[in-house]
């Protein structure tokens, strides 16, 4: 299992905004819609030469700001329930969210999905696809706030279905009572989240150390379909980096109304074996490329090795023979698929699928 993600799930005050901190979200919320008003007025300037000047001291690193008020500038480059991955000078390095105060993020659209998480921490779902919608505004190819625009609008799909539902219950409830006062019915078991998440996606999960692995795949079922296999990894739930996280949080992330949707990213290794004499890159048949995110498959070749084996475009390739991608150029990425070990390359890829709940 390999750390791979995005700049996902970014929060104020650590990751949960502590209570009475409502006052200072509002006057930051105030804040980031100013400058995101002289931002989209910049853009259409005709001097972008001022603009640069006004943001170069701003746009240089995000900042990590500890409760000890100490700073720390690099990189987010993954974000989890309890802990950041900062890249710096110095390495790449974990800081717990106990232990942060605030994160200053280097671009508008980060301090706006920011905004949007907190709002989504407090159970604000339309205040958080507000601000989700500002990033996607400055940004239209940010993926993360696309991915979270969606998942608040589902939420609060499921939240007016519940409401609804729970008025159905109610009435239901009164007319099974008057029933079982006759016929002495007993009242129906109710499903564990594991069994839902079973029935309605086709998946088991196995959790080790926040990690989360696919030890049963049904088949026929939409995971299945989606090529969903055991000994997959679910890394994140809507564009959210899932790992270090509680089993009950995910299965209830996974868990929801019959026919309704949910995006997941998977990670899974993919072998891909040639004979001694081939042009290992060459017969791979890929095209690959660097996006915001990683290292991605922009085109696989029909009937070549790549396709063979598994490799679809729009996968992003977090590690070839363990070693990770994220900080390797180009040329070093080349030589290490044209020099495999035994004949085999493993690529470990981190794929997104959309998922179908099919159970009852």
């Amino acid at each position: 299992m390999l750390n791979s993600g995005s700049n996902a799930g970014l929060q104020i005050d650590g990751y949960r905004p502590a209570r009475g901190t409502e006052p200072g979200l509002h006057a930051c919320a105030l804040y980031f819609l100013r400058v995101y008003d002289i931002f989209k007025h910049m853009r259409k300037s005709i001097i972008p030469v001022i603009v640069i000047i006004l943001f170069s001291n701003l746009a240089y690193a995000d900042t990590v700001i500890m409760k000890n008020k100490t700073k720390i500038k690099g990189l987010v480059v993954d974000e989890y329930v309890d802990r950041v991955a900062l890249s710096t000078i110095e390495g790449e390095k974990y800081i717990l969210r106990k232990e942060i105060d605030i994160i200053e993020y280097d671009t508008p659209e980060q301090n706006f999905m920011q905004l949007g998480r907190a709002y989504e921490e407090k159970g604000w779902h339309n205040k958080a696809a507000f601000y989700y919608k500002k990033a996607m505004d400055i940004n239209p190819d940010y993926k993360d706030a696309r991915e979270a625009y969606l998942a608040s609008h589902a939420k609060i799909w499921r939240e007016e279905e519940k409401s609804t539902k729970k008025e159905v219950e109610l009435f239901n409830m009164a007319a099974e009572w008057q029933r079982s006062r006759k016929n002495k019915l007993a009242a129906p078991v109710a499903k564990n989240k594991e069994n839902m998440v079973k029935d309605g996606l086709g998946i088991n999960l196995a959790e080790n150390n926040g990690i989360f692995a696919i030890s049963e795949v049904t088949p026929g079922s939409s995971a299945a379909k989606a090529g969903i296999q055991k000994g997959d990894f679910l890394t994140g739930i809507w564009g959210r980096l899932i790992r270090y996280s509680k089993l009950e949080d995910v299965l209830n992330e996974l868990s929801g109304p019959r026919y309704s949707e949910v995006k997941v990213l998977l990670e899974k290794d993919i072998s891909v074996s040639m004979e001694a004499k081939e042009n290992f890159y060459k017969e791979l048949g890929v095209s690959l490329g660097f996006e915001y995110e990683g290292l991605v498959v922009k085109d696989v070749t029909p009937g070549k090795k790549g396709d063979i084996a598994g490799l679809k475009k729009g996968d992003f390739i977090i590690a070839i023979d363990k070693n990770i991608t994220r900080y390797l150029p180009m040329d070093s990425i080349i030589a290490l698929i044209s020099s495999p070990k035994n004949n085999t390359v493993v690529f470990t890829v981190s794929r997104v699928a959309n998922l179908r709940r099919e159970g009852e």
